[in-house]
């Protein structure tokens, strides 16, 4: 048995020997029949990857360049943009500080108008209260002289009515005769 066993074994290295002696013969017959073809794949591939690498290192240098130049661009646009900006801001500023300006300036000619005008009309008031008082007082003075005179007049009519009045007494006679008179002119 155990000859056997050794011949297994025998048998087993035997086949792993001769395994691997078909592989090689494969390979050997594989070379022979392609191994110039395989060779000149194996270049061109080689050649291939070579030639991508190089490409892609190109296009990567060249993408980045690129990215390095937008970026700038963009830089320099960002800085340009900011100092438009900033100028338009300034711009601004100033013509708000120059709005405030001429609205504080024409809001004090307004108040000085406004004060004159006030002072003005004070005065047109004070004048017209002087005119209508020394008026009212030339009036006051007129009506009192004018009613002193009417007084006078009166005065005056009286004293003459009471110096001219007649006595009732003879005023009575006066009329009856008078009456008698005409009675007589009527009788006849």
């Amino acid at each position: 048995m155990a000859s056997k066993g050794s011949r297994g074994a025998k048998t087993n290295s035997n086949s792993s020997s001769d395994g691997m002696s078909e592989v090689d013969n494969v390979d050997k017959i594989r070379d022979i029949l392609f191994g110039n073809q395989m060779r000149d794949v194996e270049k061109r591939f080689a050649s291939l990857e070579k030639s991508l690498a190089n490409d892609f290192d190109a296009l990567r240098k060249e993408n980045a360049m690129q990215i390095d130049s937008l970026k700038s661009f963009i830089e320099s646009e960002l800085e340009l943009l900011g100092s438009n900006l900033a100028s338009a801001e300034r711009a601004r500023i100033d013509t708000v500080d120059e709005i405030e300006d001429k609205l504080k300036q024409q809001v004090r000619q307004i108040e000085g108008k406004l004060t004159d005008l006030s002072k003005s009309l004070d005065k047109s008031a004070r004048d017209i209260n002087q005119k209508v008082l020394k008026q009212s007082q030339e009036f006051s003075k007129e009506l009192s002289k004018q009613i002193g005179d009417a007084r006078e007049r009166m005065d005056q009519q009286r004293d003459a009515l009471s110096s001219g009045k007649v006595d009732k007494a003879m005023l009575a006679e006066v009329l009856s005769a008078l009456a008698l008179q005409v009675n007589s002119d009527e009788s006849k």
